[in-house]
């Protein structure tokens, strides 16, 4: 049976989001501003308690999107489309669209990451690129993306972010068929020495399509916690009849595109993960959290009461 997180542990992660707002001592009518900003905090709090109250907790099997299993290790959460949605949304952010699977966080609060999980049914993707990577045309085609889509973010008034380079470049396991890479992104007017969100991503190819579980952390803490992203890749076990090993060729569909563009941004965008790309840095409670004002790519945040993670978000 899977595990859950007891209402206890919930209420205590709650409780650190802040204190609940009270009356003004001089009786003085709250602004329409701070009205809003209470109503927000309400419905944050309300939804972080729904997402601890169904995490489920490992170790426990977690089924994907009928397609594969997480073997959810011990020390790790998975919440659920339905709560993280909603906790997205009460951040601030868009929520996660058909293709998002859920979250996967750590329990210890002292750890500062999260993962998202997104499945695209895109067919059978090639892998054969992969054997001779132009990392540096990789790179270009990010950059140019990202530049590309920061009309549409100026537009609904999110600051313009931009690519740095690689943490870390594309490494393919052609016989596990895993993917990761890892870029370092920053706003636009970002200070130099400033840290940056890390979008470290890796991917599951299976036969029908693949998996997206792309950890978000900080630059200072991309070496220690990247390791977790390894550890919940490897954790994911397609289906019988779903393994990248059992592609058929006169019968399966074949995506339009191949490994390379899992790493150029393509994918990304049909994914709707750019939906998703929105982090912020503001101050709620006494603690640092983020999707509260979207402000892009490269800032830090904490997710109060279980680990200084969620603010992060990726693109």
């Amino acid at each position: 049976m899977l595990q859950r997180l007891t209402t206890v542990v919930a209420i205590s992660m709650l409780l650190s989001l802040g204190a609940v707002p009270v009356a003004r001592a001089d009786n003085a009518p709250a602004s329409p501003a701070a009205n809003a900003e209470d109503a927000r905090r309400a419905e944050l709090k309300s939804a972080f308690l729904g997402a601890m109250t169904v995490a489920t907790k490992g170790p426990a099997d977690v089924p994907l999107m009928s397609q594969a299993t997480l073997k959810l290790p011990a020390g790790y959460l998975f919440v659920p489309v339905g709560a993280s949605n909603r906790l997205m949304k009460a951040y601030g952010n868009s929520e996660g669209g058909p293709n998002f699977a859920g979250l996967i966080m750590p329990a210890d609060p002292s750890e500062d990451w999260f993962i998202t999980a997104s499945y695209l049914a895109a067919g059978y993707v090639k892998d054969e690129e992969a054997k001779n990577w132009d990392v540096d045309g990789l790179l270009k085609n990010s950059r140019d993306g990202v530049e590309a889509d920061n009309a549409d973010r100026e537009q609904r008034g999110f600051p313009k972010i931009k690519v740095d380079g690689w943490i870390e470049k594309p490494i393919y396991d052609a016989t596990q068929h895993r993917l990761a890479y890892s870029m370092s992104l920053s706003g636009i007017d970002a200070k130099p020495g400033e840290e940056t969100t890390i979008n470290y991503h890796t991917y599951a190819l299976g036969r029908e399509g693949y998996f997206a579980l792309d950890l978000v952390t900080g630059s200072g803490s991309i070496d220690t916690f990247k390791e977790r992203a390894k550890t919940v890749l490897a954790s994911l076990d397609y289906n019988k009849g779903k393994r990248y090993q059992e592609f058929v060729a006169s019968t399966d569909h074949i995506a339009e595109y191949g490994i390379a563009a899992l790493v150029g941004g393509i994918a990304a965008k049909k994914l709707g993960l750019l939906a998703l790309a929105a982090l912020a840095m503001t101050k709620f409670g006494g603690a640092l959290v983020a999707f509260a004002k979207p402000i892009g790519v490269g800032v830090l945040a904490l997710f109060a009461g279980i680990g200084r993670f969620f603010g992060r978000k990726k693109s």
